[in-house]
């Protein structure tokens, strides 16, 4: 019967524009024979601006308002369809689909119980045979419904255009933030694309990829886009970005549409890589994200053993870089419908993600749910929720990033007020919580003071395991690091020649974001530089070195073993708290216990002395809690190299 009714309908136009030929200019009918041939070539978009050029002669005939429905619904531009649909309606136009086409524009104007009447007349004429048109018919009828009940409960939030130095009066949308909100990187389809070609599918030049940072205003520098190492001649989408904003995940459309990531080096972008055959298959993989970590990649793919159209995969880096065999989110995650633009936050336990399923008001909506995605499969810890009305709309809601701190979302949408097609927004809203500490700062040479490239190890204390590993910038400096709350941290700074630098950030209970802006500096391997293990840990009042101490330990075992000629010291401090001889005698001890841990493990006794100084030597005044805790150090002094 669909079949039966999609021509019958293009027969009633044909007829109706012969039926009035001789009534309108006749420059209106060579648009509409031009028009008419289009339209049977499926180009619909040509189809549409002969159509158009009709009506500017005779705007008032629903052969020619109808036939420009048509081509707005074979476009998927429904909300642009009703204008037209109403006035053939009120005219007589005959077509079994008008309540159809009725029924899915008004629900893309927001016209929800306009919509609810048409669809559920035009479903009373259905019969049981007509399956595929019943099923998209109460597809829709759910939308309205949903849509009904999420738009009389609104989410109270703020939509602010991201202004001039992003958008452009052309397509501009897919926003990857690095975690700290310092970078953007986005898709536009503006004329001086790389390529310069333009898609028959839309009418919209290619996509290329645009980068911006924020200046210290809190404004956004003007978006600039990226050379040719990056954008080519065929559609290049960005679609996802690494917290600290080094690694970009590139959608390339050179026939079959795959995944590539390509890493920033100073101030330059390296070639895009494929994600390799196991992300990459026949099928079309349009999108995805990595975890705050970097050690998982979540990703869509439409490829066959799915549970319906486009679901969303995980797939966790190899030891060797590439990625590993995929596993399917689930039907938690994933329903029949498309599943599209993975996210997960920086907490490392919210998901976000678009989808037509669920409980969606119309096409794609935004849904949260909270994972553990350390297990295998992926446990689905609360189920998606939508996020409410206006964050999602009856339209395509997709590629929402969210800060760190989870107030603020970043996203594309066609609006009214926008500066031309679809534009990026800001979302901000009120009331939301992120269990987690935000880290960043620069590292640099602690004499020269230029910004070098360091390796950022972070580690589970408790378990030794190491949790993530990032990279400063050449150029910059700059590093982000997120540490979701729960667990006790130790954090290393290395590059070759320099010491490392550690820090201890302790956050088992934390119920609210966090950001510690911190500049680290190394210290060249010269005689006389000294490091504090931050992560060296004691029973209190004891010299009984703590399990958790090892991951620091056996990275100072590792530098003696690689640098043979390095002699060090090894001193103890404490604070003020007690008496001056058991402190002098208790940081003696903490030392030598030091130095015993390391000639057990190999390094010469003649390489290594140990000295306690007690309360002598404090680095701040012994007036506060925190400030004794600074006192009480182990600290290493390079004696020759």
């Amino acid at each position: 019967m669909y079949k039966y009714i999609y021509i019958l309908a293009i027969i009633l136009i044909a007829s109706n524009n012969l039926a009035v030929a001789q009534s309108i200019p006749k420059e209106a009918r060579n648009h509409l024979e031009e028009g008419k041939m289009y339209y049977d070539q499926a180009n619909y978009l040509k189809a549409l601006d002969e159509y158009l050029a009709a009506y500017a002669f005779v705007p008032t005939d629903p052969g020619i308002n109808y036939s420009i429905a048509l081509c707005y619904i074979n476009t998927y531009s429904y909300d642009k369809a009703l204008k037209y649909l109403l006035p053939a309606k009120k005219a007589g136009i005959e077509d079994p689909m008008l309540e159809y086409y009725l029924g899915v524009s008004y629900h893309a104007n927001a016209k929800i119980d306009e919509a609810i009447l048409n669809l559920q007349s035009f479903k009373a004429k259905l019969r049981p045979a007509d399956k595929e048109l019943l099923a998209q018919t109460n597809r829709y009828l759910r939308y309205c419904e949903n849509a009904k009940l999420l738009m009389s409960k609104p989410v109270v939030m703020k939509i602010s255009n991201l202004g001039k130095t992003i958008n452009s009066a052309y397509p501009d949308y897919n926003p990857a933030i690095s975690v700290d909100e310092s970078t953007i990187i986005y898709t536009s389809r503006r004329p001086n694309s790389t390529g310069g070609l333009v898609s028959e599918m839309d009418g919209h030049y290619f996509e290329d990829i645009y980068i911006s940072n924020k200046l210290a205003n809190n404004t956004w520098k003007e978006g600039t886009q990226l050379d040719q190492t990056i954008n080519s001649a065929n559609h290049d989408a960005c679609v996802g970005l690494s917290s600290e904003g080094q690694t970009m995940i590139i959608y390339k459309d050179d026939g079959g549409g795959d995944l590539f990531y390509s890493q920033l080096t100073g101030a330059s972008w390296g070639k895009p890589v494929s994600f390799g055959k196991f992300i990459n298959t026949d099928g079309w993989e349009p999108c995805g994200n990595f975890s705050p970590d970097g050690n998982y990649l979540f990703f869509v793919s439409n490829k066959k053993g799915g549970f319906g159209g486009t679901d969303i995969y995980w797939s966790k880096k190899n030891a060797d870089g590439t990625w590993g065999a995929p596993v399917n989110m689930g039907k938690e995650v994933n329903t029949a419908e498309d599943e599209f633009s993975p996210y997960l936050h920086a907490d490392g336990k919210t998901f976000y993600f678009s989808s037509q399923g669920h409980n969606s008001m119309g096409s794609f909506d935004i849904f949260q749910s909270t994972i553990d995605w350390s297990t295998t499969p992926v446990l689905i810890v609360s189920p998606p929720t939508n996020l409410g009305y206006p964050i999602n709309t009856v339209g395509d809601e997709i590629y929402f990033v969210w800060s760190a701190d989870n107030k603020r979302a970043y996203f594309s949408s066609a609006r009214e007020g926008g500066l031309g097609d679809k534009d990026l927004y800001l979302l901000e809203r009120p009331e939301a919580k992120a269990a987690l500490v935000l880290l960043k700062g620069t590292v640099s040479d602690c004499k020269t003071k230029e910004f070098i490239q360091g390796n950022i190890n972070v580690t589970d204390i408790e378990s030794g395991k190491l949790i993530g590993k990032y990279v400063s910038n050449s150029s910059t400096g700059k590093f982000v690091v997120t540490l979701p709350a729960g667990k006790n941290y130790a954090i290393a700074v290395e590059a070759k020649g320099y010491l490392f630098h550690s820090k201890n950030i302790d956050i088992p209970k934390l119920e609210n974001f966090k950001e510690i802006d911190d500049e680290i500096c190394l210290e060249k391997m010269d005689i006389g530089s000294t490091i504090v293990l931050n992560n060296v840990f004691f029973d209190v009042n004891k010299a009984t070195l703590r399990k958790e101490s090892e991951v620091e330990l056996d990275k100072l075992f590792d530098i003696l073993s690689k640098n043979p000629k390095i002699k060090i010291e090894v001193s103890g401090h404490t604070d003020s708290d007690g008496e001056t001889q058991a402190n002098l005698t208790l940081s003696d001890a903490r030392a030598h216990a030091v130095m015993n841990y390391l000639i057990a493990k190999g390094i010469s006794a003649d390489r290594i002395i140990y000295i306690g100084h007690g309360e002598d030597k404090p680095v701040v005044p012994n007036d506060t809690p925190e400030n004794k805790q600074l006192n009480r150090r182990t600290e290493i002094k390079i004696l020759a190299n």
